[in-house]
């Protein structure tokens, strides 16, 4: 059956110059070898060539996949139908549509593209059917996608002219019409560029900081280079051997300042120019971010179901926090400097997303202040000062082992060893137990947990649907108990009230959703 023409349209041209990113570095490297050496020994530059090869194919397929894919809004739905030997037909009702995303690269940008997502609010997925993608658009026609396919809360506000007296109006002059106001966005949280300094507080510095080695790795196999690993790991070790203690200490500083700048990059690249605003007249809060990649992430109002806190070790010392929604709908994508799925703010300090989280909430307060948290039993914190002793039982061990199969000195690995992992998991068992607590603030129930990564969560009471209820033996011999809140709500599907005494567990999931475990509950006659 033949598509019909009326109404649909196609993707933008200009797409297909956006693979232009796959042939200018093979053409720069070809060029600069050429002006450097007075010509091109093409057997030099067979990595170069398959670039080149890769970059036609790619061009024929999305000149393909623009002469095949046609989109079209209608008021009943948004239609996609693409393909050339496989064939795919998509239609959502315009009624689901939950989220309209727009991103746009730095490429993208060069030509005046955007990528347009709808999704319906469930668990989004490229290869799902409940998801549509357009890529790519012109970015004045993604700017009107999301203005007609967002849902409008409420009819925009009809202002009439005020009342003044004026002279009668001829019979044949028609009356002025009535200006339409729709509300303006209401700015919540915006970028701070002192917020900079949270960016080195991450495990990454310490990844990043090795980059330029693996970079010149790299760089030397495109160049034909030949580099022995074995011989260079080997040489290194010897170097750092014989070198004199200050030279290592060098290094690792370094290392830690080239990590520190390359997190500060990254942090600047995706964060800069951030925005969180509420828009009335669709009901939604927007979030806006990015410097070379632009991202617009939508999240519709009435799907939220709370907020929760995340504080990484690092992040914590420091005195900063990152703020993420818990909404339905939301994909399910690790949390870092980039942000996530969901993210409300980039790091932040504390004061600032306690704020933010109260007004994206519309309460007067932060549900996920630490100040009104229950303390869990003193069962909880013996179970991790066991679990901290034999974790360092077993690193003392392993480190014995080590000694024996390298020739060093046991005694010393093991009083070494002794020294670094019991103070350390002595001191993350104690903070484990800090951390935890929980409580009923209003219509939201709020957990706390974590030692390396701190996480506060507090989730609509009507946002939850069960509970689950898990007790390993050495729990049910202290009297502890693991109480999880299911809910479509965010992306783990669950948030745990962690080693809390059973009595207390079962009362705070009683009080919580008064009523779901009623049949499952014993009551002491007073």
């Amino acid at each position: 059956m033949r598509v019909q023409s009326v109404g649909w349209r196609r993707l933008d041209p200009r797409m297909c110059l956006v693979n232009l990113r796959w042939l200018l570095p093979p053409l720069g490297i070809i060029a600069l070898t050429a002006l450097a050496s007075g010509g091109v020994n093409w057997e030099d530059h067979k990595l170069q060539i398959v670039s080149a090869l890769l970059f036609v194919y790619l061009t024929c397929s999305e000149m393909i996949r623009w002469r095949t894919t046609r989109y079209r809004v209608t008021d009943e739905q948004v239609e996609v139908h693409s393909g050339l030997l496989w064939r795919r037909h998509v239609a959502i009702p315009r009624d689901r549509i939950r989220t309209v995303d727009v991103a746009s690269g730095p490429v993208h940008r060069i030509f005046g593209l955007s990528i347009v997502t709808m999704g319906t609010g469930q668990a989004l997925r490229t290869d799902r059917r409940d998801q549509v993608k357009l890529d790519a658009v012109a970015a004045a026609e993604a700017a009107t996608l999301r203005a007609e396919l967002l849902p409008r809360a409420q009819a925009a506000a009809t202002i009439p002219a005020p009342a003044e007296p004026q002279e009668a109006a001829e019979p044949h002059e028609p009356a002025e019409p009535r200006q339409v106001v729709e509300p303006a966005a209401e700015e919540i949280a915006r970028i701070d560029p002192r917020w900079v300094r949270y960016a080195p507080l991450s495990p990454l510095v310490f990844v990043i900081g090795l980059a330029p080695l693996t970079q010149a790795y790299n760089l030397a196999e495109r160049l034909g280079v030949p580099v022995d690993i074995e011989g260079a790991v080997l040489g290194a070790v010897a170097f750092l051997e014989a070198a004199p203690g200050w030279l290592f200490a060098v290094f690792v500083l370094l290392m830690l300042v080239a990590g520190a700048i390359g997190t500060v990059l990254l942090f600047t690249e995706s964060w800069w120019r951030f925005r969180l605003e509420r828009e009335p007249q669709s009901g939604t809060l927007r979030v806006t971010r990015g410097l070379l990649t632009t991202r617009s992430f939508t999240l519709e109002e009435r799907r939220l179901r709370g907020a929760e806190l995340i504080e990484p070790f690092m992040l914590r010392w420091g005195k900063g926090t990152r703020l993420k929604a818990l909404a339905s709908g939301l994909r399910h994508t690790l949390d870092g400097p980039r942000g996530g799925s969901g993210a409300l703010l980039p790091p932040a300090p504390r004061q600032t997303a306690h704020a933010t989280a109260a007004s994206a909430l519309g309460d007067r307060e932060s549900p996920l202040l630490p100040t009104r948290l229950r303390t869990h039993p003193r069962a909880a914190l013996r179970r991790r000062m066991v679990r901290a002793a034999l974790a360092s039982a077993a690193a003392i061990a392993g480190a014995a082992v080590l000694a024996a199969l390298t020739g060093w000195s046991a005694g010393w690995s093991m009083a070494v060893t002794a020294a670094v992992a019991v103070p350390v998991s002595l001191l993350l068992a104690a903070d484990s137990y800090r951390s935890l607590g929980h409580t009923l603030h209003g219509a939201y129930l709020v957990t706390r947990s974590g030692a390396l990564v701190r996480r506060t969560v507090a989730l609509q009471r009507t946002g939850v649907i069960g509970w689950t209820i898990t007790r390993s033996p050495f729990q049910r011999r202290s009297g502890l108990a693991n109480i999880a809140a299911t809910t479509a709500a965010g992306t783990l599907g669950a948030y745990t009230v962690r080693d809390v005494g059973y009595g207390d567990g079962l009362v705070l999931a009683d009080k919580a959703v008064p009523g779901l475990l009623a049949q499952f509950i014993e009551r002491a006659e007073q």
